[in-house]
């Protein structure tokens, strides 16, 4: 299972990348492979582990990653009891 995006880890991949090589914030070399290590840690799409490492919509994308969890959470405490009254006609 996939970490959820915190503050700490999208730090932690900024400061990797500022280590790297200037590739004008390209994706390609060791940029490329610390995308895909981001995007596989806690399973972002390209865009977001992208803006993560280039410091852009960080909270934004925290914020989204909290409510997919949340999302998925409830779904599974949830999910026979979820829309189980509905088609039933009261007498």
């Amino acid at each position: 299972m996939a970490e959820l995006l915190t503050k700490e880890i999208a730090i932690e991949y900024q400061e990797r990348s500022a280590a790297l090589p200037d590739y004008k914030k390209q994706d390609i070399k060791e940029r490329r492979d610390l995308r895909i290590e981001l995007q596989k840690r806690c399973n972002l799409t390209e865009l977001q582990a992208l803006n993560i490492i280039n410091g852009s919509q960080v909270t934004d994308t925290i914020k989204i990653c909290e409510r997919k969890q949340w999302e998925d959470e409830f779904s599974r405490k949830y999910r026979d009891k979820i829309n189980s009254g509905m088609g039933t006609v009261c007498k």
